[in-house]
């Protein structure tokens, strides 16, 4: 169901309209809701344009306000970009002012939002350039917060790349961040919190430490070192 907004339009071969859609629940995750601009010309008869809900309220609220005032279908089409465009960088805008977003991340969110590809692709391109978007440094803030957290190297890297940068493509990584060392450490301090009970400890504690994104290798190490150590406490 849709709700109709329409104004007072010109009299020309030009007729359109705005038609939101009814308010709903939207999951996490899951697309935005869009409106609908239908255009009726004797040419192409009536076309029905989905569009982000901002970019609807806008061209509404500039139709309303009279600063829109298309006589073809040409001018309300190029009237329809620029406000798609200026609404998709607002957006990408209010997107980082909360937190730090890769290419990847802010193309697949302006997507789901409604926006069409040239437009998110002009819009990403153009946060690239003025710095709100950069992969090298999200991908230095994302590596130290989630080292910070007890991730592995693996599991780093694995999110990394579902954020599409790929953590050969990161300057340093991983020697600037992590040695085998520190990973070593890091592991065993995390698998030493782990409550013992005597029943199959030892895969427990690689499963546990796999999950968190250690290799399978320095996972093994782990479990029988943090074994061994509480074997030698109950022995003293």
């Amino acid at each position: 169901m849709t709700r109709a907004v329409k104004g007072e339009w010109p009299k020309t071969d030009l007729d359109w309209e705005i038609r939101l859609p009814q308010r709903a629940s939207r999951g996490l995750g899951q697309a935005a809701p869009r409106a609908e601009v239908v255009i009726r010309t004797p040419q192409r008869g009536e076309e029905h344009i989905r569009v982000p809900l901002a970019v609807a309220r806008s061209l509404d609220s500039k139709a309303r306000g009279k600063e829109l005032l298309p006589s073809s279908r040409a001018e309300l089409m190029f009237a329809m970009g620029e406000v798609s465009r200026k609404c998709a960088m607002e957006r990408a805008a209010a997107l980082i002012d909360r937190r730090d977003y890769s290419e990847d991340e802010l193309t697949s969110r302006l997507a789901r939002d409604g926006y069409a590809s040239q437009t998110v692709e002009s819009t990403v391109r153009r946060s690239v350039e003025c710095g709100l978007v950069d992969n090298s440094r999200f991908a230095d803030t994302f590596i130290r917060s989630k080292l910070s957290q007890g991730w592995g190297r693996v599991r780093i890297e694995r999110e990394l790349s579902r954020r599409g940068i790929e953590a050969s493509d990161v300057p340093g990584w991983p020697e600037l961040y992590l040695s085998e060392e520190s990973e070593e450490e890091t592991a065993y301090e995390l698998a030493s919190r782990r409550r013992i009970t005597g029943k199959n400890d030892y895969e427990k504690i690689v499963r546990f430490l796999s999950s968190r994104g250690y290799p399978l290798g320095l996972a093994t190490r782990t479990a029988r070192r943090v074994l061994d150590d509480l074997k030698e406490e109950d022995e003293s």
